[in-house]
């Protein structure tokens, strides 16, 4: 049961990475990227299962702190999938080449700022939180 746990720990964490790297490498235009959909939903089925682990253990379980972490990991998750969906939806409707071409924010930067902001503020909860 542990060797289960540490594999999901591993992946929980690797999702986290995979939304914050995919957060830094478009930080001069923020925008969701797909990757950082993948390592969302990532995070909340490893988070589930971690839970559950957590659950059938004999130890104590913060309630609490597990309550806040499921409530902002699916705030991640549809922060993400809101700014994915804006993002493919302003790919797709580019300007044609003799259209002018005009300095538009790109719809899903806010998206992309909560995701990342509230991915980390998860991780704080789950260092510093007892």
């Amino acid at each position: 049961m542990e060797i289960l746990r540490e594999i999901l720990l591993t992946l929980h964490l690797l999702g986290m990475a995979i939304i914050v790297g995919g957060y830094f490498t478009v930080i001069r235009s923020p925008r969701v990227m797909p990757g950082m959909l993948h390592g969302a939903y990532l995070q909340l089925v490893t988070g589930l299962l971690l839970m559950g682990l957590a659950e059938m253990g004999d130890g104590d379980v913060n309630h609490m702190k597990l309550g806040i972490k499921l409530v902002m990991a699916i705030l991640v998750t549809v922060f993400a999938f809101i700014g994915n969906r804006k993002q493919k939806d302003f790919t797709a409707g580019t300007p044609s080449e003799g259209a002018a071409a005009t300095a538009v924010k790109n719809p899903s930067a806010t998206m992309a700022h909560l995701t990342f902001a509230f991915a980390v503020i998860n991780v704080l909860v789950a260092v510093f939180v007892h």
